[in-house]
């Protein structure tokens, strides 16, 4: 009887084994899956480099401009345009273009300088986005919307 139970019970530890093992080859199986995919559709890390090297050098003065802009950046970050797109914060043109350019990690000045307008002009533009997404200035505003 006492043995009959032991066994019992060493049967049920081996069946939580192994479905505890299933459920890890599952979730390996999913990252792999993922990771697939991130590679099949994404561009090589030498296109996304050569991307940002030719974004940082550009003027950003007419909407070709900007055209040819979207386009490197979205080499760099295919999904950032629909999440502003689809955000709830309904995002004018020129506040998706300083996000965009802020996403790049550039500072006020870098950014004036390449859109061709004041220090102040960046500065009032992230004063309003702020106001509109009620986030304080400690909070970096690209970190709130991802």
């Amino acid at each position: 009887m006492v043995l009959g139970a032991m066994i019992a019970l060493f049967l049920k530890y081996k069946k939580r084994l192994l479905e505890l093992e299933n459920k890890i080859l599952l979730q390996e199986k999913e990252q792999i899956k993922d990771e697939l995919y991130k590679l099949k559709n994404n561009p090589s890390d030498e296109e996304r480099i050569k991307a940002k090297q030719e974004i940082l050098k550009l003027k950003i003065l007419i909407d070709e401009d900007w055209i040819r802009f979207r386009d490197k950046f979205e080499l760099l970050y295919p999904n950032f345009l629909n999440t502003l797109t689809t955000s709830k914060f309904h995002f004018t043109k020129s506040e998706k273009r300083f996000l965009m350019l802020k996403k790049l990690n550039l500072e006020t000045k870098e950014i004036a300088n390449m859109v061709g307008v004041s220090y102040d002009s960046v500065l009032k533009t992230q004063y309003r986005l702020r106001k509109k997404m009620a986030i304080d200035k400690t909070i970096d505003i690209i970190n709130f919307l991802e």
